[in-house]
């Protein structure tokens, strides 16, 4: 005859087995993905190395944009003072002489581009220009003469200048005397830097009185050879 005791043997439930783990299976000190990920994902947050390469890259170009455009300010500058050099040295040396040849006059252009120097770019627009101030003091061009790069051929090269008549405004009152001749002088560059793009840079006109002009209509005026000296209307 069965007992209770052993029936309640027969139906009592099997022992939940144990989970599955890396030291169960054989395993033993192997981590896991997800552990490992993690080691990494952390490992990578605490290492810095290489960020400075990483920063100068993003700012090396930066740096690199501002020294170039340093450089094409300091060359403007430059030019610019050359430029009232050369435009000084136009009028000064034309105001000497009572007439001008053409011979004259490119040695005038010649040698007052000399002044660029170091500078090897293209040369400027160079204009003289005799004007009268009429009697209604306004000043006239009576004669003008331009110059201009012309290489690969000649150094420069003539071209057309103010046209004769052509309204001259002058810087102050005072200067609008009737009957006073001025060299009028223009110097006009395209300067074009490194990353800048071209631009016209213009030197400052400047107003000489003749030093030794002819006198023959009775204004003192610098002569051109081959053209009439001109009268204040």
């Amino acid at each position: 005859m069965i007992s209770l005791q052993n029936l309640l043997r027969c139906v009592r439930r099997p022992a939940t087995p144990a989970p599955l783990t890396l030291e169960s299976a054989g395993m033993r000190g192997t981590p896991s993905l997800l552990s490992r990920l993690t080691h990494q994902r952390r490992r990578l947050g605490r290492d810095d190395r290489g960020v400075a390469a990483i920063e100068f890259g993003f700012i090396a170009p930066i740096m690199l944009l501002m020294l170039i455009g340093i450089v094409d300010i300091s060359n403007a500058v430059s030019i610019n003072w050359r430029m009232v050099n050369l435009n000084k040295a136009l009028a000064d040396l034309s105001s000497q002489t009572a007439t001008l040849t053409t011979a004259q006059l490119d040695n005038i252009f010649t040698a007052s581009a000399v002044v660029l120097s170091p500078y090897e770019g293209k040369l400027p627009r160079m204009t003289i220009s005799s004007v009268i101030v009429g009697n209604d003091k306004i000043a006239r061009v009576c004669w003008s003469e331009a110059r201009e790069d012309g290489r690969p051929g000649p150094l420069l090269k003539t071209i057309g200048g103010l046209t004769k008549g052509t309204v001259v405004p002058l810087p102050n009152l005072q200067m609008a005397e009737p009957g006073i001749s001025y060299i009028v002088t223009t110097t006009v560059l395209d300067f074009k830097g490194i990353i800048s793009p071209e631009m016209e840079m213009n030197a400052k006109t400047l107003y000489f009185r003749p030093r030794a002009g002819n006198r023959e209509n009775g204004t003192e005026q610098v002569e051109r050879t081959g053209q009439a000296l001109c009268k204040p209307v």
